[in-house]
């Protein structure tokens, strides 16, 4: 029995050293730059302000993260940050935004390890009846998750994609226990990038049914009204977001497909190959997950049997890197795609597994654009998994449903 507890107590293990290093970066260093901004964003929202102004995000950053050089360089992050999440976001930040920005990095670094625990739970998450016996893997996947040079790089910058990994996968956990009422809000956090998020509403709806999809719709709706509500003063405010998000998304230089080779979408694959510039517009980006929905869904009618609930989120996670215009941090979504790749070894198909844990590794890692042949790295890694989950094995009706 006591091996028994400390076997299930070391699964977590990853998570607490997750949020002692996050901690650590808190009290030891100035980083978090990203949190500085997301954080500085809520607290003007909620003084009744508008957070879309970005000469003065960046005067605040300019400030907490001055500069070595008296002219800073074109991509210095002081002259290309600004804030760019939707009026819910306000709400999501507001804990940490009434915080002073010592306390709030504490706070901050004790959620990321906090949002790691779903890490332990992605091994089993989703598993077939006829699947075997828990593995020693359910130990040694959480450490590869949590720590990996991807997961540390994101919290030195201080993303949000860890807190949004681990609310999809405790989301998952609550849907499969019948709490899908708190499953539905940890899903609606992942909307502060909504472009990222999208793929959750077919992928509740699949795994839950419609009212399941309907009620992360209509939370969603409601935390971008209220939101803007406090922000602008009315509703209405979300046309400010919309017209500022179409034009001040360009100013930042990261985010141009022409400039960064660490940018995992088809586009950046398609200027690698020589092929036309096009920066990814809400129009192109909702194209591209319709032409990404067709495909799934034609792979589904192709089997003749309908996929497992692990091969459905895996297909989301998988389409979520290719189609919208994301950095390569966004890419530890992919960990959503583990117990899909779990089957595949628990069902003898141990050719796409290893593919799939191929892809999945050489992506963790950290590679200098600066060398022209990494100008492939980040796009072609997201297009072969997309690719291996497309075409491989769908597996059984998951009973989860």
């Amino acid at each position: 029995m006591a091996d028994a507890n400390a076997t299930k107590w070391l699964r977590f293990a990853p998570a607490v050293l997750l949020g002692v290093l996050g901690v650590y970066q808190a009290l030891a260093t100035n980083n978090f730059p990203d949190f500085f901004i997301y954080q500085a964003g809520s607290e003007i929202g909620l003084r009744g302000e508008s957070p879309y102004d970005i000469a003065r995000i960046r005067r605040l950053a300019s400030a907490q993260f001055p500069d070595p050089n008296l002219e800073p360089k074109e991509d210095a992050f002081v002259l290309n940050c600004g804030y760019f999440l939707p009026p819910m976001a306000i709400l999501v930040f507001a804990p940490f935004a009434v915080l002073t920005w010592p306390v709030a990095k504490i706070a901050w670094g004790v959620t990321l390890g906090l949002a790691a625990v779903g890490s332990a739970k992605l091994p089993e998450l989703l598993r077939e009846p006829d699947d075997p016996p828990r593995s020693a893997l359910c130990l040694v996947v959480p450490f590869l998750l949590v720590l990996n040079p991807l997961v540390l790089a994101i919290v030195v910058v201080g993303q949000v994609t860890i807190v949004t990994v681990g609310c999809v996968t405790v989301g998952l956990w609550c849907f499969s226990r019948n709490r899908p009422t708190l499953g539905v809000l940890l899903w609606s956090v992942a909307f502060v990038k909504p472009h990222l998020a999208l793929p959750l509403i077919p992928l509740a709806w699949y795994l839950g049914g419609w009212k399941r999809a309907a009620a992360i719709v209509a939370v969603v709706a409601v935390l971008n009204l209220l939101g803007a509500t406090i922000a602008g003063g009315s509703p209405l405010f979300l046309r400010d977001y919309f017209e500022y998000l179409s034009t001040g998304h360009k100013a930042v230089l990261y985010n141009l497909v022409e400039r960064n080779p660490q940018i995992t979408s088809w586009n950046r694959l398609l200027v690698s190959c020589g092929g036309p510039l096009i920066e990814l517009t809400a129009v192109t980006t909702l194209a591209g997950y319709l032409v990404w929905g067709g495909l799934v869904l034609g792979r589904c009618a192709s089997t003749g049997t309908k996929p497992s609930a692990a091969w459905a989120c895996a297909a989301a996670v998988a389409g979520a890197v290719v189609c919208s215009q994301v950095l390569a941090y966004e890419l530890l979504v992919l960990a959503v795609a583990v117990p899909w790749v779990r089957g595949l070894f628990a069902s003898k198909r141990r050719p796409w597994g290893w593919a799939a844990v191929l892809v999945l590794v050489i992506q963790l890692v950290p590679v200098p654009s600066t060398n022209p042949v990494f100008d492939f790295y980040r796009p072609v890694g997201a297009m072969a998994f997309a690719l291996l989950v497309l075409l491989g094995p769908t597996g059984n009706t998951s009973a989860m449903r």
